[in-house]
């Protein structure tokens, strides 16, 4: 195997060697505790010496497939596999750091490359081979999730009218229907309150690491885009991109920070996290990424006051604070203006798109092929293939008017599921607020990190619903439960 830069493979086998530790951790939890589920007439006598036995199996197969990378590496790659096919919770958090982390950017190895075709197709099996042995032939359904079927089956026709059949189906392969898997993968695996805890670690570890990645590229190397602004690395090389998932992280941060018993020790090492991510954030010049955190700071402010008029006020103070905040943002005043004026063609283009086109717009991925059209050529100093720059605006755009009441639809009952939860865990409310902010002005609409953040959300809040209704309807050799929110 051969890793591209030394530190960079370093840091990645100090992060994925953490989310082991971290799901070990959960998994001896859930024994002590008692909540795994055992299986009928099957002692953990018997599973153990078999898991053992695969664990060194996989152990001595990866170390010789990655010669040079180490011992660290397989061992912990071997002891991730292990867990899957114990638990599923750990095949989908393990699935969800993979697409987060994306080691095959930094470690050129074809093993690798094919590591995420190998741990879906683990994590599949993982989930049905559970449920059938559990004899648990239901599957969770709720209004959240109709939305997010509905939006997805609705894309997929979307592209028939567009033109682009060849291409369009590739990118809605390649991209969109990971993060639909994603989402009904976390909202059916998680059968207990503490099952999200290893999905939550996996997309914290996994974008920590993307942050401290673009710390080393822009603080450490230098190497900055345009403007002087913070870069990452891969697929989130972009500064807007890597900023706003940092503003998505930063509350189930702040969570797992609450757990510690000294108050302290637990304010210091929050004002530490805090402090970083907001330092990453400044540096990446984004002033949706700035609302984001003004936004994240006003709802926090908002669900600790005991005063809500009062608070309710301020929050409008705070909001002109947010805006005043992007004034001090050091970028070229030329570039500023470049960007506002882009915007404003972009989303002019994408009303244009969906009112003109209120079934099924302009088709998935025909913005920028559609973007000369709906704008009379004069499509901004960025050129002409670019997106909508917003992710509500671009749903709209190349999915029509019925698109996008689908997918406000996922984010207004998913918003639904976050309220019950916001007294014991308002990081899920504060995660969709500010991480909603910041990609009014990002093209997420497709993109991994709101199905995931949808999915944990909705999964989570099945159990602080009130009225929560279990119908009961015809299923697979048994009863299958359809949830309604």
């Amino acid at each position: 195997m051969i890793a591209g830069d030394d530190f960079l493979f370093t840091l990645h086998q100090f992060i994925i060697s953490t989310l082991c530790l971290f799901f070990m951790y959960f998994a001896w939890r859930d024994q002590a505790a008692k909540t795994f589920d055992r299986l009928d007439k099957v002692s953990l006598k018997v599973i153990a010496p078999l898991l053992i036995g695969l664990f060194i199996g996989l152990y001595g197969l990866l170390l010789y497939e990655w010669i040079g990378g180490g011992v660290v590496l397989p061992l912990v790659f071997a002891l991730l596999i292990t867990l899957s096919i114990y638990d599923p919770k750990y095949a989908v958090s393990f699935f969800i750091f993979l697409l987060i982390s994306r080691p095959w950017e930094i470690m050129k190895d074809q093993m690798m490359a094919g590591m995420p075709r190998d741990i879906f197709i683990l994590c599949f099996l993982s989930f049905i081979c559970h449920k059938i042995i559990r004899r648990r032939y239901y599957f969770q359904w709720n209004m959240a999730s109709a939305m997010v079927l509905f939006f997805a089956v609705w894309t997929f026709f979307s592209i028939i009218p567009s033109g682009q059949l060849v291409g369009a189906l590739i990118n809605y392969n390649e991209i969109f229907i990971k993060g639909i898997i994603v989402y009904f993968l976390i909202v059916n695996v998680v059968d207990k309150k503490e099952f999200i805890l290893p999905i939550q670690s996996a997309l914290v570890l996994g974008i920590t690491e993307k942050a401290l990645m673009s710390f080393y590229n822009t603080i450490v190397l230098g190497i900055v885009s345009d403007g002087d602004r913070m870069t990452g690395i891969g697929i989130l090389e972009n500064s807007n991109d890597i900023a706003a998932i940092m503003i998505l992280v930063i509350p189930f941060t702040l969570a797992f920070v609450k757990g510690l018993t000294s108050k302290v020790l637990r304010y210091a090492v929050g004002a530490i996290f805090f402090s970083f991510y907001f330092f990453l954030i400044w540096q990446s010049r984004s002033r949706g990424a700035i609302l984001g955190v003004g936004m994240l700071a006003i709802a926090w402010f908002w669900l600790q006051a005991t005063n809500k008029k009062m608070a309710s006020m301020l929050v409008v103070v705070g909001m002109c604070l947010s805006f005043g905040a992007m004034s001090l943002i050091k970028r070229d005043a030329g570039d500023i203006e470049g960007s506002t004026n882009n915007r404003k063609i972009y989303w002019g283009a994408a009303i244009n798109m969906g009112i003109r086109h209120p079934l099924f717009g302009v088709g998935y991925d025909g913005f920028p092929l559609n973007l000369m059209t709906y704008t009379d050529g004069h499509v901004g100093s960025e050129g002409k293939h670019k997106t909508a720059h917003s992710t509500w605006l671009l749903a709209l755009a190349e999915t029509g008017i019925v698109g996008f009441i689908f997918y406000v639809g996922i984010w207004v009952f998913s918003l639904k599921s976050a309220w019950a939860m916001r007294v014991e865990h308002p990081e899920f409310l504060l995660g969709m607020l500010s991480y909603g902010t910041a990609i009014t002005f990002l093209s997420h609409t497709y993109m991994l990190y709101p199905y995931i953040l949808l999915g944990m959300t909705v999964a989570a809040g099945q159990f602080y619903m009130k009225n929560e209704e279990v119908i009961p309807t015809k299923g697979l050799e048994g009863a299958v439960y359809a949830k309604g929110l």
